[in-house]
């Protein structure tokens, strides 16, 4: 990999925030990476950690963490996992305001975001096709052509 494509993968931004919850103004600047794979799964052990090995339960309420803790606590992995500088007052064990974490991550979040819109179309930021456009997949229904594998019913067994 390239340093430019690389950098591509980071995106630094700053914030400049007046506080209402302790009347403090909170500015820095911010350097987000892109999540790996690996940054991924780790994303998912760290939530269940944040929220005690319990998770949210539509179907039982009151089984295990609120839908607002699981949410926030996703963001908070998240946020563990994205940023790479942070500014020196950047401490989750001392900030009050739910704003300003929620403002750090909706940048964050747009970042990664951006590369779902570059490949959701096929193209990617520089208009190259990444050969796999919706246009470009055809599907055949023709007698004895290949089926879709799963549609509304399973088949039990292989059917020749």
């Amino acid at each position: 990999m390239t340093v430019n494509a690389r950098q591509k993968l980071l995106h630094s931004f700053t914030i400049d925030y007046l506080s209402d919850a302790d009347d403090i103004r909170y500015k820095g600047s911010f350097t987000s990476k892109k999540l790996t794979i690996r940054d991924l799964a780790a994303l998912g052990v760290r939530k269940a950690q944040l929220n005690g090995g319990m998770h949210h339960d539509m179907e039982n309420p009151g089984r295990g963490v609120t839908a607002e803790t699981d949410d926030f606590n996703n963001m908070i992995a998240h946020l563990e996992l994205a940023l790479v500088e942070v500014p020196k007052w950047w401490d989750l064990d001392k900030i009050v305001d739910l704003n300003l974490v929620a403002l750090v991550y909706k940048e964050v979040i747009k970042f990664e975001n951006s590369f779902l819109k570059r490949n959701r179309g096929g193209e990617d930021a520089g208009g190259a096709s990444d050969g796999n456009s919706s246009s470009d997949v055809q599907e055949t229904h023709a007698e004895g052509a290949a089926r879709p594998v799963v549609g509304k019913e399973v088949s039990s067994a292989l059917e020749p």
